[in-house]
């Protein structure tokens, strides 16, 4: 089981939500990422879909994992994994690592992608925020 966990949204250190700074103070930030595949707008989050053979990168954060299991129940349950409309699964993907090499990680992808959703054309959901001057983008 990898031991690393790839965010590529609201779980960035950059994002000023709880959940974000709980996993900054329980896990050990290694770097920028980035994993092939398209990110999407829903608003306040995005959501991805990952692929070994898209042409494109969803940008991210790399985090060494220090109690993986109590870590994964609390993110499990923001990113609403046991809930009956299911709109994300935890999977294991391989990732970049932006100073070189590759690491396995765990990450939250998109169960599917609703119709009509758009990708961030950045696919850095941090800086598509920044160029919306930090509001969500409704599509």
């Amino acid at each position: 089981m990898p031991q690393h966990l790839f965010v590529y949204g609201t779980l960035r250190s950059e994002f000023p939500g709880p959940l974000a700074f709980k996993l900054k103070s329980q896990a050990r930030l290694i770097g920028m990422g980035c994993a092939p595949g398209a990110l999407y707008d829903f608003g306040w989050y995005p959501g991805a879909v990952f692929n070994a053979d898209a042409r494109t990168r969803v940008v991210g954060e790399v985090y060494a994992l220090r109690n993986a299991e109590r870590l994964f129940a609390q993110l499990d349950h923001y990113e609403g994994i046991a809930e009956s409309n299911i709109r994300f699964r935890r999977v294991v993907i391989k990732v970049r690592l932006e100073r070189g090499g590759t690491v396995e990680a765990w990450t939250y992808e998109l169960n599917e992608v609703p119709a009509g959703r758009r990708p961030i054309e950045s696919r850095d959901f941090i800086l598509h925020l920044r160029r919306s001057g930090g509001r969500p983008i409704r599509l």
